[in-house]
């Protein structure tokens, strides 16, 4: 009997509207030629403002045209959705919004043709293979957002992604080690100055003279990065704004401390991605750790040391085992970098001046801490960081936020999964965990509210505890 009947052979059988012809591969990433460099606009945006603003310097002593999207706002989501998949998370619909958002507004402001955007404008921006739910599909879905919009094989450049390694030769950008280590020094010194806020803004006498102190300082840090003298200039602004901000009155009142983690967008976003939630907390009259991009950093290159480790030890042949030594030795050079930057700019900038956090993880202690509750090897998301720090701020903090996207699978395992155990085991600790996703703007802060509320009787206790042992 033959069964491999044509269609037409098929009685009843209805031919598909859409036949594939071929496998499909992919959407296209063309090349953006050196040639092109001058012709070319860089749209780039990286999580909040602030790392955003200092990475200008480097588009600016390399020649580059650029186009900062700024601060997310709440309109980024909705064009995120409206062009994204179904279910995606928070910080994909921010994103791929912003970068949607910003073309529709380029093609209103100067009447180019979406082919001659195409033509003109590139996007630079996290979110390679991030996405563990997604099974790192995240690339892909910042192609189908531009591309569903009408912007046909527009040019990407995305950070941790495979999509722009090898760098093709004649591009006229790439991800190359002068880009990483001012990128290394953009996110350090943004996150000092989100140190600096987060110090000052629940202290400071005169709270608006404060912020605006710290956007003046910032401002000088720009200028100095963007000299081509920036290595020797930058310790020497720092030293400066350190000494500015450690020059403000601040008041010598007790506060509850609130600490906040999870996922990297949400947690560290400062802006309406997370619904500004450092700010409320700080404006309802708590102090907040800073939360620094710096402590992710670290993370990211333990956990790629760990799984690099790991092949090494069980590699199956000569060849591969090449690869993983040189990828160990590349984890540990990043490290060393990180931190060296960090600690010398720490040491001129000078926190304790203006009462600024600036400690940093342990990223080995906070593994071992989490370890029998989360295997610090599971990588995704923000792996057993939570866990840790819960249990190392339990008698410390007055608070304790989660914060994760809406639809995040690795956080929401943590913060509704295994800080259920923690809990258990640490009832002291005062826990809420939080699910951002644009739209619940009174309902999340209602809860944190609640948790802040919480806090101050904690610090009561707390205080009147250590007076008592005092006397």
């Amino acid at each position: 009997m033959k069964i491999n009947k044509t269609q037409s052979e098929s009685p009843g059988a209805v031919a598909p509207k859409f036949a594939k012809k071929q496998q499909w591969k992919g959407y296209a990433n063309p090349l953006w030629h050196k040639k092109d460099k001058a012709e070319v606009t860089i749209i780039y945006s990286f999580i909040e403002r602030r790392k955003s603003f200092l990475l200008r310097a480097y588009f600016d002593r390399h020649g580059y045209r650029y186009r900062d999207l700024g601060d997310h706002v709440r309109e980024d989501v909705r064009f995120g959705k409206e062009y994204g998949n179904r279910m995606e998370c928070n910080p994909m619909y921010f994103t791929s919004g912003a970068l949607i958002k910003t073309l529709f507004a380029i093609e209103a402001e100067t009447g180019l043709s979406k082919e001659e955007i195409v033509k003109k404008y590139v996007f630079l921006g996290g979110g390679g293979q991030c996405g563990p739910c997604r099974y790192g599909m995240y690339p892909m879905e910042y192609f189908k957002v531009v591309n569903d919009a009408g912007f046909k094989n527009f040019r990407m450049f995305l950070l941790t992604s495979d999509i722009n390694e090898p760098s093709p030769k004649g591009s006229a950008f790439s991800f190359d080690m002068p880009f990483y280590l001012n990128f290394t020094i953009g996110f350090v010194l943004g996150d000092l100055m989100h140190m600096a806020e987060c110090a000052l803004r629940p202290y400071a006498l005169d709270k608006g003279n404060a912020l605006e102190t710290v956007e003046n300082v910032q401002q000088q840090l720009y200028e100095a990065f963007k000299s081509r003298l920036f290595l020797f200039k930058l310790p020497f602004a720092l030293h400066r704004a350190g000494t500015i901000l450690g020059n403000l009155r601040r008041s010598l009142v007790s506060l509850p401390y609130v600490y906040i983690t999870g996922e990297v967008f949400a947690n560290l976003a400062h802006n309406e991605g997370n619904y500004n939630l450092r700010r409320f907390v700080m404006d309802e009259g708590c102090e907040v750790n800073p939360g620094l991009f710096t402590n992710r950093a670290l993370y990211d290159l333990w956990r790629r040391t760990k799984e690099a480790e790991r092949r090494i030890r069980f590699a199956k042949d000569p060849l591969e085992l090449k690869t993983w030594r040189k990828s160990l030795r590349k984890q540990k050079t990043s490290r060393f970098i990180v931190l060296s930057v960090y600690k010398l700019f720490v040491k001129f900038f000078d926190p304790e001046k203006f009462g600024g956090k600036y400690e940093l993880h342990s990223i080995d202690h906070l593994a071992a801490l989490g370890k029998p509750y989360y295997h610090p090897e599971i990588f995704g998301g923000e792996g057993n960081l939570e866990i840790g720090e819960a249990i190392a701020m339990a008698d410390t903090c007055d608070g304790f936020i989660s914060s994760k996207p809406f639809g995040c699978m690795p956080s929401s395992g943590v913060s509704d999964g295994v800080m259920s155990k923690i809990l258990g085991m640490f009832p002291q600790i005062n826990f809420v965990s939080i699910e951002t996703s644009g739209d619940n703007e009174v309902s999340i802060l209602s809860r944190v509210s609640m948790l802040i509320f919480k806090a101050r009787e904690k610090m009561k206790r707390r205080t009147s505890g250590s007076n008592k042992e005092s006397l």
